[in-house]
């Protein structure tokens, strides 16, 4: 089975190591390419010890989603077949090799998948006393029910929108009858999110100005407000 699977970077230095690791205990024929929005960290050394592909791109220093949109829905183009996974950085789609080969004998050709923000309690910035995998804690987030997962053959195009929480797909589509569980991997530790919200604050002044990224804040109260709050609202993922 062909699976190639397409990852958004900048300064993923963190999370790129757990997320390669996590998709290719999944596959571990698969392909992972990694595009890297000029990365000042040790992300693009990282993804190539690795064994990934890294393609870079430049957005002048700035978060800007419609060239992250546009890379979402070309990336891939060049594949023939066999089943695409096209995400950020910290979504996590749980899904088996053995999975993905039922749901091509169903005819499937787009996973339908529910989304939910994995809330994890490391006091570490940068993740070192916590197993990711086992982080049982999440709260369900309906933008991260994203069809990330297709089958390349089957699917002409995704027609994305911007953070791909949306899309038109064309070619002959069949979602899974199965729901698959996007694990977002963000608020896994207070001290981490307040570092990875503060510098997508830093480069999304002008997306903001347009009404795009309003979400990142700088604010170091209103971030630990909502952290504590999916917290204590958390309960075991389905």
């Amino acid at each position: 089975m062909e699976v190639n699977i397409f990852l958004l970077c900048f300064n993923e230095s963190i999370l790129l190591p757990k997320t390669v690791k996590f998709y290719k205990s999944r596959f571990p024929n698969c392909n992972i390419t990694i595009y890297d929005n000029m990365s000042t960290d040790k992300s693009v050394k990282i993804a190539k010890k690795l064994g990934c592909k890294v393609c870079g791109f430049n957005s002048g220093g700035k978060n800007d989603v419609r060239i992250k949109r546009n890379i979402a829905n070309t990336c891939w183009k060049n594949i023939k077949k066999g089943w695409i996974i096209m995400a950020d950085m910290d979504e996590w789609l749980d899904i088996t090799e053995e999975d993905l080969d039922n749901e091509t004998k169903k005819g499937t050709t787009i996973i339908t998948t529910k989304g939910y923000d994995m809330i994890g309690e490391s006091r570490s910035a940068i993740l070192n006393d916590i197993d990711l995998n086992k982080i049982t804690k999440c709260v369900p987030n309906k933008d991260e029910d994203k069809k990330i997962c297709f089958l390349r053959e089957q699917i002409n195009s995704m027609n994305y929108s911007v953070g791909s929480h949306n899309c038109s797909p064309k070619g002959n589509i069949k979602y899974s009858s199965k729901i698959y569980n996007i694990k977002h991997m963000a608020y896994v530790g207070l001290k981490f999110i307040i570092n990875k919200m503060k510098q997508r604050y830093a480069r999304s002044g002008d997306m903001r100005k347009i009404g795009y990224s309003v979400h990142y804040t700088n604010d170091i109260t209103k971030i630990k407000k909502k952290y504590v709050s999916l917290l204590l609202q958390s309960k075991n993922i389905e």
